[in-house]
């Protein structure tokens, strides 16, 4: 798992999804936390491959290695020829198995195989990671059930995969639909629209929509677009989380800023939240130390999928 842009990442084998692609994640060890997804393997055939979203705790926790673990180029299997199998058993314990690399194989893959005599790959082991100096240097994506030897991806061609494939998710990403739209949950706070750039594509999916909950909000990105809302009868509230949700099919916000503004007339904004919105149509500042505020400025800085925009809904506690 590693984070970027505030989003967590599983990176997997693609044999290991189903039809749907969702995931569950727990993570190891102790105390173990979970979280579930949506992973997705579209990448070039033959490449045994996914990525994955993932939240709850074991994203919002649990995930804290970044991005660039990945990207790194000093610890390759062209470099080096021992490292050390680093997988998890059934009881949740980490254990390490010392390998040698055997066959480089292409630019893509490469063979190793286990020095220690009693040692044999086994099912569940695809998705197992070998590491060198410290480093990761490929995942296993074949082990034969017996067998000494596995086939590994090489992490530089899934650093380069995995940067390829979030800098690609502008134009591709897609989700499935809601099954209904999201009810007001304790703590929620009203919202009263305020301002907007960017006009609606027709009168029934307007940014009002988003204040009183009855629809959502469509429109054609141009360029950075601003939504101002009100909180509260004219007093400041307490503010402590804002969920951003896009989950249709149609293009969604990537980029996203929050700023909440606490005085009377405006012109005090603050700065609350930045982040990436999920592939699944999720923003979710996280739950912070509460600061009042008489407005939530919303900012969508960038978009994901092509053609107009949809927001479902915009939440704030």
């Amino acid at each position: 798992m590693v984070k970027d842009n505030g989003i967590c990442w599983v990176l997997m084998p693609s044999h290991l999804l189903d039809e749907f692609g969702f995931i569950e994640v727990e993570t190891s060890p102790a105390p173990s936390l979970r979280g579930s997804g949506e992973a997705y393997a579209d990448f070039w055939t033959g490449m045994d491959f996914a990525i994955g979203v993932v939240g709850q705790a074991a994203g919002n926790t649990a995930c804290t290695a970044q991005m660039s673990t990945i990207m790194q180029t000093s610890a390759t299997a062209g470099a080096v020829l021992r490292g050390d199998l680093r997988f998890v058993e059934a009881g949740g314990g980490i254990t390490q198995r010392p390998m040698r690399i055997v066959d480089t194989l292409d630019h893509k893959t490469f063979v190793a195989e286990f020095t220690e005599p009693g040692d044999r790959a086994f099912q569940g082991l695809s998705g197992a990671f070998l590491f060198a100096q410290g480093l990761p240097v490929g995942m296993a994506i074949q082990s034969p059930d017996g067998g000494n030897r596995m086939t590994f991806i090489r992490i530089e061609e899934m650093g380069f995969a995995t940067q390829r494939w979030l800098a690609g998710r502008a134009r591709a990403v897609t989700s499935a639909a809601p099954d209904a739209a999201p009810q007001a949950q304790e703590g929620q706070h009203a919202l009263r629209l305020l301002d907007y750039q960017t006009p609606p594509l027709s009168p029934d999916t307007s940014p009002e929509n988003l204040a009183n909950g009855t629809g959502p909000y469509r429109f054609d990105f141009t360029g950075p677009t601003t939504l101002v809302f009100g909180v509260g009868d004219g007093e400041a509230v307490g503010v402590s989380r804002v969920v951003v949700r896009a989950q249709s099919d149609s293009a969604k916000p990537l980029g996203l800023r929050v700023m909440i503004d606490p005085s009377a007339n405006g012109g005090n904004a603050q700065r609350f939240a930045r982040e990436e919105m999920s592939p699944t149509g999720e923003f979710d500042s996280g739950k912070k130390a509460e600061r009042f505020a008489r407005r939530i400025i919303v900012t969508i800085d960038s978009v994901q999928g092509s053609g107009p925009v949809q927001i479902d809904s915009v939440e704030v506690y």
